[in-house]
């Protein structure tokens, strides 16, 4: 949003400023969950050490991939250096750990950033 001073020619931002819209981190909506499921599948190969692995948003995290607790703490550890933020876990149930997507989503909805 654009106001004017006296002066048409000097428009001047309302709200942050240039600055600090630069530094503030896009956290919302799809573009964060897309990130995230590509997080995911670059991060979770290596966190499964399966070089050949090929991840799709519906495969189940234990049942498919064979994850256990301490996998899925490294992959929450490596999601949050690789989109450097945190992710708030204190919510964090079986539901959210079904499949690649429902991890997406919990990720999307719960990330706090290292601002």
């Amino acid at each position: 949003m654009w106001c004017h001073h006296d002066n048409e020619n000097e428009p001047s931002q309302i709200g942050l400023t240039v600055m600090e819209q630069e530094t503030v981190p896009q956290l919302s909506g799809t573009g964060l969950r897309q990130r995230v499921l590509d997080a995911i599948a670059a991060v979770l190969p290596r966190v499964l050490d399966s070089d050949a692995l090929v991840i799709a948003p519906e495969m189940k995290l234990m049942s498919d991939l064979g994850m256990r607790s301490a996998s899925m703490l490294e992959l929450l550890l490596e999601l949050e250096d690789n989109l450097d933020i945190q992710i708030d876990v204190e919510d964090i149930d079986a539901a959210a750990m079904t499949s690649v997507s429902d991890l997406a989503d919990y990720v999307a909805g719960h990330a706090i950033t290292n601002a």
